[in-house]
C-alpha cells in the first residue's frame, strides 16, 4: 500500500481542555509538514465550545461509548485516564484506517512523518526508546528512570491494522483499563511500563533508533540539533528532526536546564533554547484562544474536589458497588463513602505530588518520622523492622487495602 496516500492513515492525540493549546500547536505543525488534520480526543466533560476555527478534528471522549467510562474517570487521575484510553481509541481508529500514529499533545513536528509511515510498511508496531545511549554510572541516575518508568516512551507509537498490531492493542488496552496507575513502587507507570514487556508476547515490534524521532529533555545528552541553510533541523548531523517532545514544558525554563538527564543538567544548549522559544510563542497564541479550564473530572457534581486518596479508595471498593452507579454524584453512594472515611479535603485543596526531590522541604517532619522508625527498630529488632518497612510499601497502595476504609455497613447490604 502506498504510504503517501493521505487516507491511508490517521494521527491522533488525547488531552483535557487545559492542554488543548498544546494539541493545537501539534495540529498546526502536522498540517504544515504533512497536510494532514490531527484528530484530538478531549478527555474532559463536554461543554459548549466552538471548534470551527481550529485546523483539527476534535471529539469529546464522552461521545465515544467507552465501557464503564465514568468509573475509569473516577478511579484514575487525568494522566492515568488519558493514557489508559490510548490503545482503545487506536483500535477504534483502525476500523477506518490501515495505520494509526499517536503523538502526545505536547509534541511538535519539524518535518514529514514519511519515515514513520515507511517503518509501518515493514512492521506492525513502531516504538522509540527513551534514549539509546546508557547514562552515567552515577548511582543517583544510572538508567534508573528507565527501570521505573519503562523502556519506551509512549508519547509516540505507530500501529498497523494487522494481526500483530491488533493482538498488541487488545492486550495493552485490557491492561490499561485494569491497571494504568502511576505506582512505580509496584512496577506500574500508567500505560507505559506495560509496553516494556510487550516484546515478550508480540513478535513484530520495531524499536526505532532514528534519533530524529521523539527528541526530548531526557535524551538531549545524546542528540544535538542544528539548522541548515534551508531551515531544516538535523540531529547529530545525520538524522532529520521529525518531532520534538516538549514534555513538562516550563515557560521559565525554555532550555530545559533543570529537567535534563543528570549528565547534562544545567549545561547551556542554544539549540534547545531556540526550539523552546519558538514553541512557547506558538503556545501563547493558542492559549489566548482557549483560556484556562479546570479538569472537570477532578470534582463531584456538588463541587467537592476528588483527591487521589479518594480515587484509590474508590478503586478498592468499586466492585462491591451497584452496577451503573454514578461515582461523581455528590448525593450518591461514593460521596457517602468519602464522607464516612474523611476523604474530602476540608478546604477543597487540589493535590500536589511530592517526590524524593521534595524531601529537603520536609526535613523537620522527616526527623520526627526517622525518630519514630528508630524506636520501632529498637523495639522489634532489625529483621522484623525490615519486614515492617516492606509492609508499609504495600500499605501505600490504598486500592489494595480495602480494610483501611469503612464501607461494610452501607455498601454491603
Amino acid at each position: 500500500m502506498n504510504s503517501n496516500n493521505i487516507n491511508d492513515y490517521s494521527i491522533f492525540t488525547v488531552c483535557n481542555i487545559n492542554y488543548l493549546p498544546k494539541a493545537l500547536v501539534l495540529a498546526k505543525s502536522l498540517n504544515r509538514y504533512n497536510k494532514k488534520k490531527l484528530i484530538i480526543f478531549i478527555i474532559d466533560k463536554k461543554i459548549n465550545m466552538d471548534f470551527n476555527n481550529f485546523d483539527a478534528e476534535i471529539y469529546w471522549i464522552e461521545d465515544e461509548d467507552i465501557p464503564n467510562f465514568y468509573e475509569l474517570a473516577f478511579k484514575y487521575d487525568i494522566i492515568e485516564l488519558s493514557t489508559s484510553l490510548k490503545p482503545y481509541i487506536t483500535i477504534k481508529l483502525l476500523k477506518q484506517y490501515e495505520k494509526v500514529i499517536y503523538f502526545d499533545a505536547d509534541i511538535c513536528l519539524y518535518s514529514s512523518i514519511e519515515p514513520i509511515l515507511n517503518d509501518l510498511e515493514k512492521h506492525s508496531i513502531v516504538l522509540t526508546p527513551h534514549y539509546t545511549t546508557p547514562q552515567s554510572d552515577d548511582l543517583s541516575e544510572s538508567d534508573l528512570g528507565m527501570m521505573r518508568f519503562g523502556s519506551y516512551n509512549l508519547g509516540f507509537y505507530a500501529v498497523k491494522n494487522n494481526q500483530q498490531g491488533l493482538l498488541f492493542l487488545n492486550w495493552w488496552s485490557k491492561r490499561c483499563f485494569q491497571l494504568s496507575y502511576m505506582e512505580t513502587q509496584f512496577g506500574l507507570s500508567t500505560d507505559q511500563k506495560w509496553v516494556s514487556i510487550a516484546p515478550c508476547f508480540i513478535k513484530d515490534i520495531y524499536v526505532s533508533f532514528n534519533l530524529g524521532y521523539n527528541c526530548a529533555a531526557w535524551n538531549s545528552f545524546e542528540r544535538f540539533i542544528k539548522k541548515d541553510k534551508e531551515q531544516i533541523y538535523w540531529v547529530n548531523d545525520v538524522y532529520r528532526l521529525v518531532f520534538f517532545h516538549f514534555s513538562h514544558f516550563d515557560k521559565e525554563d525554555l532550555e530545559y536546564l533543570k529537567k535534563r538527564a543528570l549528565i547534562e543538567r544545567n549545561i547551556k544548549r542554544p539549540d534547545l533554547l531556540e526550539l523552546g522559544i519558538n514553541y512557547n510563542n506558538e503556545l501563547i497564541l493558542k492559549e489566548s484562544q482557549i483560556g484556562y479550564h479546570k479538569y472537570a473530572f477532578d470534582y463531584m457534581s456538588g463541587g467537592e474536589y476528588i483527591s487521589l486518596s479518594l480515587r484509590r479508595a474508590y478503586a478498592s471498593i468499586k466492585n462491591m458497588l451497584p452496577t451503573n452507579h454514578d461515582p461523581f454524584d455528590s448525593d450518591g453512594i461514593v460521596a457517602k463513602f468519602a464522607k464516612k472515611n474523611f476523604l474530602f479535603e476540608r478546604k477543597n485543596a487540589r493535590y500536589i505530588a511530592t517526590s524524593y526531590k521534595n524531601i529537603i522541604d520536609h526535613k523537620n517532619k522527616m526527623r520526627i518520622i526517622y525518630s519514630l522508625m528508630r524506636m520501632i527498630l529498637r523495639f522489634i529488632g532489625p529483621n522484623k523492622f525490615f519486614n515492617f518497612s516492606r509492609l508499609l510499601v504495600f500499605l501505600s497502595s490504598y486500592r489494595q487495602n480495602t480494610e483501611l476504609w469503612k464501607y461494610k455497613k452501607y455498601i454491603l447490604k
